[in-house]
């Protein structure tokens, strides 16, 4: 069974320079179902050779039966450059469909406002979220932190003020330009972020909920600065919205030794060894099992499974949250099954 289907691209339409937004459909013109925050996985041939790209999904199910995605052209980014230069509608895309964890709470009754942070094109998969909490939380208060170089480079810029107009009592945006002349409120920084907190939070911390996605040097600052100010990390999500900007270095499993791992997916039971150094993910691939994965460097999420017995070691996680963990939560693309035999399911 092929884990690949077929998407037809129905629109595009240029959001800036260099971003456009597409959608797309399943070639029996059905709808791809997906979730608010999430990203959608495409395969591409590369020199004979399969390579997946994820791009985060900007539509929101709250207001759009259709799935729309928006891409930067990145300048040394093959597949970017591919779509945002090539594409066209009636173009059909192979994708895995939608998958991610920078989502919703299941239970939304414990937090009052959801605070986001943005910069640049990450603010695809937070546009979706906002829109979906307006839309179906009528309770809570939104505010979005957004960071580009200039209005010119806002994605969304029209659609957030008109959202910001129709619902004036409870949301509000906040754009912030580095070229701006007061320096103060140029940039997103450690100091500006207790400033913001302060001017925008109206419920306590502890019913707030912030999501944040962009450069890694800018995710990283606002989660130590949201600690600072006593922000516990339970209460903070953030998305790597581009998983191929850094080198990852991982770390060896404290145990080496062959294990069997017992797959269960998609409805189908298969067992198979795996040993360090490879891993969950690369022993199934060998074995002709098609299970979903992007990055393959713990980054993004798509190959996220339960192990159910025994226990899987992560070389490497940046999506997986502590409460994740407790409950079986592995990435088989950096997962080695440890202390004997493990059964999973995908």
């Amino acid at each position: 069974m092929s884990v690949f289907q077929t998407t037809i691209i129905t629109s595009i339409k240029e959001e800036t320079a260099g971003v456009k937004t597409f959608t797309v459909t399943y070639a029996d013109d059905s709808a791809i179902p997906y979730e608010a925050g999430q990203f959608i996985t495409f395969a591409f041939t590369h020199h004979g050779r399969e390579e997946r790209r994820s791009f985060s999904i900007s539509s929101s199910p709250a207001d759009s039966k259709l799935l729309y995605f928006t891409v930067k052209r990145v300048d040394n980014g093959a597949y970017s450059r591919l779509l945002v230069d090539r594409a066209k509608v009636g173009d059909h895309l192979q994708t895995t469909g939608a998958a991610g964890l920078f989502t919703l709470p299941t239970d939304m009754n414990a937090y009052k406002q959801v605070m986001f942070f943005a910069a640049g094109i990450g603010i695809t998969p937070i546009f979706s979220l906002v829109k979906t909490i307006l839309h179906t939380e009528p309770g809570k208060i939104v505010t979005l932190i957004y960071s580009n170089r200039s209005k010119e480079d806002v994605v969304f810029y029209h659609e957030l003020n008109a959202l910001a107009a129709v619902f004036s009592d409870r949301f509000k945006v906040v754009f912030l330009y580095s070229t701006a002349f007061d320096l103060k409120r140029a940039r997103l920084s450690k100091e500006l972020i207790p400033i913001l907190l302060g001017e925008y939070v109206a419920v306590p911390k502890e019913q707030t909920l912030f999501y944040i996605c962009g450069p890694f040097a800018y995710m990283r600052m606002a989660i130590l600065a949201l600690e600072e100010q006593g922000i516990h990390t339970d209460h903070i999500r953030k998305e790597n919205f581009n998983t191929n900007d850094r080198q990852v270095k991982k770390a060896e499993p404290p145990d080496k030794a062959s294990h069997t791992v017992t797959l269960i997916h998609s409805g189908q039971q298969y067992q198979f060894a795996v040993q360090y150094p490879e891993t969950i993910l690369q022993a199934a691939k060998k074995q002709g099992i098609s299970l979903p994965y992007s990055c393959e460097v713990g980054r993004c999420g798509s190959c996220a499974a339960r192990c159910t017995s025994g226990q899987v070691w992560l070389s490497y996680n940046e999506v997986l949250m502590d409460m994740d963990l407790k409950h079986g939560a592995i990435l088989t693309c950096t997962g080695y099954p440890v202390g004997g035999d493990v059964v999973i399911e995908a």
